[in-house]
C-alpha cells in the first residue's frame, strides 16, 4: 500500500504516480460522499494522511482545495492533481534537516559510530577530531553571542542612564534658570521701591515749611524798634532795627542749617535701611541658590549611585547567566542527538532549562 511504501519528494515521476491511482481510488471510495466521486473537504486531512502522508500535507491540500474554490466538496482528481503539486512543492526530509552544528556533530557522532562498528578506526578518529575541533569552535562561537548579548544589554542601560542623568539635568537647569529669573525680579521691585522712597522723601523735604521762629532777643529789639519810632526817636529806632536785622538773619541762616542737618540724616538713615533691606534680600537670594546647588548636588550623587548600583546588579547577573549558557552550550553540544530531539518538540528555552 502507499503508507508501506516510500513517501514522494520532488524527484517523483508521474509513473509512480500512476502505479498508485489504484490503491488511491480504493481508499478514496471509502471517503467518498454519496458515491458521488466527491469527497467533504473537512475529510480531506483524513483521506490524506489514511494514504500515508502527514497530517500537515492533508490541511494544506484542504487548504489550497478550497482557495481554489471549491466550497464543501472536492473531487478525486482534484484531490490527486492538489496532494502532487503540494508534494512536489514540500521540500523533502533531507531538505527540512536544516544544516546547523547541532546536525553536523549528529551526522559526525552516527559516522564514527559507523567507522567504529566497521572497524575502520583511522576514519573514526578523524570524525573524533573533527567532532572535537567543531564543538570547540561552536562552543567559541556560542559564547560571543552571549557576550554580545549581554555587551549590548549593558550598552542600552548605559545609554538609557545616560539619556537618564540629560534629562535630570536639562530639568534641574531650567529650575535654576527660573530661579534666578526670580531672585532678579525681587532685586528689581526691591530697588524700583527704593527709587519710589527715595523720590517721595526728597519732594517731602522741599516741600516743608521753613517756618524761623524767632528768639526772645529778636522780640525785644522788635517792640524796642518800635516803641522809639513811635516816639519820633528815628535815629535811634534806626540802628535798633539793624541790630534786629543782623540778630534775624543769623538765626534764620542758624535754623536752616538745623533743617539740612536733620534732612541729611534721615537721608542716610533712609539709605542705610534700604541698603540693610537690599544686602538681606542678597543673603536670602545666595542662602536659597546654594540650598538649592545642594540639593541639586545631593540628587544627582543618588542618581548616578543608583546606576552604579544598577549597574553592578546587571553584572552580577550576566556573570551568573554566562556561567549557566556555558554549561548549557557544553551540555548541549556533548549530546547533540538529544538537543535535536528536543529542539524538534519543544522551543529552544526548554532545551537551554533541559540542558
Amino acid at each position: 500500500t502507499v503508507a508501506d511504501g516510500p513517501k514522494s519528494g520532488p524527484a517523483a515521476s508521474d509513473a509512480a504516480y500512476r502505479t498508485q491511482i489504484g490503491s488511491i481510488q480504493q481508499i478514496f471510495s471509502a471517503f467518498d460522499h454519496e458515491s458521488s466521486g466527491t469527497v467533504k473537504l473537512t475529510r480531506v486531512p483524513e483521506l490524506i494522511t489514511s494514504l500515508g502522508r502527514e497530517l500537515w500535507l492533508g490541511k494544506e491540500v484542504a487548504r489550497q482545495l478550497t482557495s481554489a474554490g471549491n466550497v464543501d466538496f472536492a473531487s478525486f482528481e482534484d484531490v490527486v492533481r492538489t496532494l502532487k503539486k503540494v508534494e512536489e512543492a514540500a521540500p523533502s526530509e533531507q531538505e527540512l534537516e536544516t544544516t546547523t552544528p547541532l546536525t553536523l556533530l549528529k551526522r559526525l557522532g552516527a559516522y564514527r559510530k559507523k567507522c567504529e562498528a566497521s572497524g575502520d578506526y583511522v576514519e573514526a578518529q578523524k570524525a573524533r577530531n573533527k567532532y572535537e575541533d567543531l564543538r570547540r569552535r561552536e562552543e567559541e562561537r556560542q559564547r560571543r553571542l552571549v557576550e554580545q548579548a549581554q555587551h549590548h544589554e549593558m550598552e542600552e542601560v548605559e545609554q538609557a542612564q545616560k539619556q537618564q542623568f540629560l534629562s535630570f539635568s536639562a530639568a534641574w537647569d531650567k529650575y535654576m534658570a527660573d530661579y534666578e529669573a526670580t531672585a532678579y525680579m525681587s532685586l528689581e521691585r526691591l530697588k524700583d521701591q527704593h527709587n519710589n522712597e527715595f523720590t517721595s522723601f526728597q519732594e517731602k523735604i522741599r516741600k516743608q515749611v521753613k517756618a524761623h521762629k524767632c528768639s526772645r532777643e529778636l522780640l525785644e529789639l522788635r517792640r524796642k524798634q518800635e516803641a522809639l519810632a513811635k516816639l519820633g526817636k528815628y535815629e535811634e529806632a534806626y540802628k535798633v532795627k539793624e541790630s534786629g536785622d543782623h540778630l534775624e538773619q543769623w538765626e534764620y541762616v542758624r535754623s536752616q542749617s538745623v533743617v539740612n542737618d536733620s534732612a541729611r540724616r534721615h537721608e542716610a538713615r533712609l539709605k542705610d535701611q534700604q541698603q540693610k533691606a537690599l544686602a538681606a534680600l542678597l543673603k536670602r537670594i545666595q542662602r536659597d541658590r546654594s540650598e538649592q546647588i545642594r540639593h541639586r548636588q545631593q540628587d544627582s550623587q543618588r542618581l548616578i549611585q543608583r546606576n552604579k548600583n544598577l549597574k553592578v546588579d546587571l553584572s552580577k547577573k550576566q556573570h551568573l547567566e554566562f556561567s549557566r549558557a556555558e554549561a548549557a552550550i557544553k551540555s548541549i553540544l556533548s549530546q547533540p542527538e538529544h538537543a535535536q530531539k528536543l529542539l524538534d518538540e519543544n522551543d529552544p528555552a526548554y532545551v537551554a532549562r533541559s540542558a
